[in-house]
């Protein structure tokens, strides 16, 4: 190759660079104006800090029953039993254990769409996993008391240690009851996302007997919502306290990350109508992602649409 070829093409790598990067700042500006109009900015602080942070009040009470009656219809359909969520003490699922997950809720009711594209939280998981994530899992974590309710600590990151030192996942946790220690609250590890590991087995341990004294208890009212890192050491407490803790786990990931759930191309066409105008609804869906072609190839207009780095 040429002097002057070689030459031609380090200019043209560079300015696709610049390009690329120019995207990236364009996209971490959008999401910026979005958390300070929202009054978020102590919360990136926090999040930054910390790992996670809470924010107060996303949910009105409204969505939070309508939410709660559609849980409590999918467990009636699971058990053939109408749980009393103020006294169930002998609640268990189909594997004996006093907490159940309650998978692929987003369908069951209109509220779910309204709780994922609820805008706090989804700035927050926008600095996080940038524009272009996709819902990873919406479900709940249906739990009685007993031991084992107990989830060990873990991060959510999957993949060779040491992790990247940028967040592949996050996740926002709504509380539907309140959260405490005593009533089964998540626990959280405080400034473990920037180990960039998974907990050893003692590190993990959330037993009675063998609890990591660095584990910490996300305090919630109904409505609240905690959103934390990937690379965050979270689990959940015993519930000590008659009655069920009810939370819904909604799951994020990077664009290229394989989810927990599949939404592309089978997303109901009545709820793909209820967003018809709304992009941002259909790309948390995969709606229009790229990969996945068979015989007829890649939609080059949905490849472009890519992400290029860490925000957009």
């Amino acid at each position: 190759m040429s002097e002057q070829m070689t030459e031609s093409t380090d200019q043209q790598d560079t300015m696709s660079r610049l390009f690329v990067d120019d995207l990236d700042k364009q996209a971490l500006a959008r999401t910026l104006t979005t958390i300070d109009r929202l009054g978020l900015n102590d919360n990136l602080t926090e999040l930054d800090t910390q790992g996670y942070t809470t924010i107060r009040g996303v949910l009105s009470e409204d969505q939070v029953e309508r939410a709660r009656t559609a849980l409590l219809n999918r467990v009636e359909e699971n058990t053939g039993k109408r749980v009393d969520i103020e006294t169930a003490t002998d609640f268990q699922s189909s594997m004996g254990a006093s907490m159940d997950y309650l998978h692929y809720m987003l369908y069951e009711d209109p509220v779910f769409e309204e709780i994922l594209m609820a805008e706090e939280p989804l700035a927050i998981v926008s600095y996080l996993v940038g524009e272009s994530c996709v819902l990873s899992s919406l479900g709940c974590h249906f739990k009685a008391p007993g031991p084992t309710g107990i989830v060990a600590l873990h991060a959510d990151t999957r993949g060779p240690q040491p992790f990247a030192t940028h967040a592949q996942t996050a996740n926002v946790n709504y509380a539907l009851t309140p959260y405490t220690r005593e009533a089964g609250a998540t626990a959280l590890v405080p400034g473990s996302h920037r180990y960039a590991r998974q907990p050893t087995p003692l590190e993990s341990g959330l037993s009675t007997e063998q609890c990591n004294p660095a584990a910490v208890p996300a305090d919630l009212a109904p409505g609240d919502c905690v959103v934390w890192h990937g690379h965050t050491w979270h689990g959940s407490f015993e519930r000590q306290i008659p009655g069920i803790r009810m939370n819904l786990a909604v799951y994020f990931a990077r664009s290229h990350v394989v989810t927990q759930e599949r939404h592309k191309d089978v997303v109901p066409r009545e709820v793909l109508d209820r967003h018809a105008n709304d992009e941002r609804f259909k790309r948390l869906l995969a709606v229009d992602d790229a990969y996945g072609w068979q015989r007829e190839g890649p939609d080059y207009t949905q490849m472009a649409r890519m992400a290029t780095g860490w925000y957009d």
